[in-house]
Order: C-alpha cells, then sequence, then structure tokens
C-alpha cells in the first residue's frame, strides 16, 4: 500500500506537482545465478486525477518536452495512469557483498546503466518494465532508503530516465522521481527451481543475520518473510 503523500514526478510533462502513488509494494526474490535481488511495484493515480474539475477539459498546449505529444494532457490522459513493474529486479546481496539490512540507509544503487543497457538484447532482462504513454522503457536508476523507520520499513528516494519507446524513440532523454516515506519490505520469493535447501544455502550466503527471515508457504508460494 502506499500513503497519500507519495508521489511521482516525471519533469517536464503537464503536472509539475506530479502524481499520486496508489499502490506500491517492495519484494524480492532469490536469484540462482547471483544471489539476492529487490523489485518494486507501482501504480500511480490517473494522471490527471488531482486537476480541479474546470480544468478536465483543460489542454494548455506546453511541450514540456519537446512536442506537443508528450506534453498534450489530452495524450497523458489517453494512457490513465502510470505502472512500474518488476522484470529482473535489481541485486542486493551476493555471497561476495551480503545484503546488510542494518547499513540500507547508507547505500546507493546504481541500476541498469546506459552503456549496460545498450549491450542487453532482452527487455526482460532489465530491471524494471514502465507503461507510461504506452509500453516504454526505464533505465539509469539511482536507488536509496534515506530513512529508518523499523527494522524492515524505509523511505525511499529513487530517479532514473525515461524512453518513450512506445513511439520508436530508444533515447533514454526523460527523467522520473519516485518518492515514497514508508515501504515495508515483504520478502524473498524462492523460485521453483530452487529447493527449500538450496534456497536456505542461498539466502544464509547472500544476507546479514539470516535468522531474521523464516520461510512461509502462504498461499501456496515460498517466500522468506521478515521475522516481527
Amino acid at each position: 500500500m502506499s500513503s497519500g503523500d507519495d508521489r511521482i514526478w516525471f519533469p517536464g510533462n503537464p503536472w509539475p506537482d506530479g502524481h499520486r502513488i496508489v499502490e506500491f509494494e517492495w519484494g524480492g526474490w532469490l536469484d540462482p545465478d547471483i544471489g539476492l535481488r529487490f523489485t518494486f511495484e507501482l501504480e500511480s493515480a490517473d494522471y490527471n486525477a488531482d486537476d480541479p474539475p474546470e480544468l478536465e477539459d483543460d489542454d494548455d498546449g506546453d511541450d514540456g518536452w519537446g512536442s506537443s505529444f508528450e506534453s498534450s494532457k489530452v495524450v497523458w490522459r489517453n494512457y490513465h495512469r502510470c505502472s512500474i513493474r518488476p522484470a529482473m529486479g535489481f541485486v542486493v546481496g551476493t555471497p561476495d557483498e551480503p545484503l546488510d539490512f542494518e547499513v540500507l540507509a547508507s547505500r546507493t544503487f546504481r541500476v541498469d546503466r546506459p552503456e549496460d543497457v545498450a549491450q542487453l538484447d532482452d527487455e526482460d532482462d532489465l530491471a524494471f518494465h514502465i507503461y507510461l504513454l504506452g509500453h516504454d522503457s526505464v533505465a539509469d536508476h539511482h536507488i536509496r532508503f534515506p530513512a529508518t523507520h523499523a527494522p524492515f520499513e524505509f523511505g525511499l528516494e529513487w530517479v532514473g530516465r525515461l524512453a518513450l519507446t512506445y513511439i520508436g524513440d530508444e533515447e533514454f532523454k526523460h527523467r522520473f522521481r519516485v518518492r515514497v516515506g514508508r515501504a515495508t519490505f515483504r520478502g524473498f520469493q524462492v523460485p521453483d527451481e530452487l529447493d527449500d535447501e538450496a534456497a536456505d544455502r542461498l539466502l544464509t550466503a547472500c544476507v546479514r543475520d539470516a535468522a531474521r527471515f523464516r520461510l512461509s508457504r502462504d498461499g501456496g508460494e515460498r517466500r522468506y518473510v521478515p521475522v516481527s
């Protein structure tokens, strides 16, 4: 879930004050090939949700992103809202550098650098997928958890770049910014190819103090969840 103060911004679009985030989920999974990954799932309110009723049909023709197409409120409303979903997520713990939640607030994760993205053959190898003005692309993420509220509850600051690939523009020339005041980590999902013993070994190798997690089977899904 998300609080009413959580927002996402797309600098240069017709709403300089950004958009409310109505759903945000912070999870992760055990990647047998490398270690632990974090994932985010985000959904915004409708782009024009905070517009006064008298501005419902307003389209001021601002060209904040360089053309009337990207900046037109009419066009944005046609795509309703933004959603960001995990593809691979991003690596946060390996046997060589285990994840330590005690120092998470001091770390910045740089994910999908443009030079690395250029070498990828498949968008499913990116950390995230985005639906913005159609199915577009995101990369060059800088992700921080600057505030600790509880052992597995943090604030989030996240910036990255956008490419409007839905209309054929492959250049990551636009930006987005996310602020979440309080996010609770839901745990690491276990893929089917890992049996319980292999999953235990991987988690123990890739996170400090594995005893802070227990293996849950709620809903038929295996997940290492934080111990409250």
